[in-house]
């Protein structure tokens, strides 16, 4: 390593961008859990089924917003020596825009799942 070069400020950039859409995905479950335990209980009979819906919707969402951390490169080492903490800052945040689109699209695609879902078992037991 080249004195005066430290891979410490990206190394600890890149753990805050992972805590932080951990973060995100566990508040997004938290968020929505109860109020999704709520509908299956309204629309669903079988127990099982509410808690493996509610513990996919986390699984999904958190390994979804990592999965999009993950493949996040370090800023390399030229850029990392004029790099200033608010740079390191804005780079954080502008890796995290995956995050949030890959959380959203799949919130979407799960809302629409669900309501398909329902709308079909609904049928069935209106008969």
């Amino acid at each position: 390593m080249i004195k005066g070069d430290s891979e410490m400020p990206a190394i600890v950039a890149w753990i805050v961008l992972a805590a932080t859409a951990a973060g995100v995905a566990g508040l997004m479950t938290w968020l929505m859990g109860g109020a999704m335990r709520r509908l299956f209980h309204a629309n669903a009979y079988m127990k099982p089924g509410q808690d493996f819906y509610v513990r996919a919707f986390a699984t999904v969402v958190t390994l979804g917003t990592l999965a999009s951390v993950a493949g996040t490169s370090l800023p390399c080492t030229d850029q990392r020596k004029s790099m200033a903490a608010m740079e390191y800052a804005w780079w954080v945040v502008s890796c995290l825009e995956p995050a949030f689109w890959a959380a959203a699209l799949f919130l979407v695609g799960y809302v629409v799942l669900l309501t398909i879902l329902f709308a079909v078992l609904g049928r069935y037991r209106d008969q």
